[in-house]
């Protein structure tokens, strides 16, 4: 089954947050790469109405993922676990 995403203009997605976005990312990498090499070959063709997001060789997959990355690279970075985590240690041996 392919994973299917709803075409979002780059207004809204400037106003929602970076983590939203950051989800959003991970939800458009999990789109399947063709529809030839899914498990859809066979039973019915891709939808191309410009509005579904589904697999990444089509042209709304590449420019929703270009949008994402230009906008991403205007935030701060959200630091990772581990990251958070060493921060979290620095802080509690200077209190001590």
């Amino acid at each position: 089954m392919s994973y299917k995403l709803k075409s979002i203009s780059v207004a809204e997605l400037e106003s929602m947050h970076t983590g939203s976005l950051m989800s959003r990312r991970k939800a458009l990498l999990k789109c399947e790469e063709s529809f030839e090499l899914s498990d859809q070959v066979g039973y019915n063709s891709p939808i191309n109405d410009g509005i579904t997001i589904e697999f990444k060789d089509s042209k709304v997959w590449k420019q929703a993922y270009q949008d994402l990355k230009n906008i991403l690279s205007t935030r701060e970075n959200i630091l990772n676990k581990q990251e958070r985590k060493e921060i979290r240690q620095v802080k509690a041996k200077s209190r001590k």
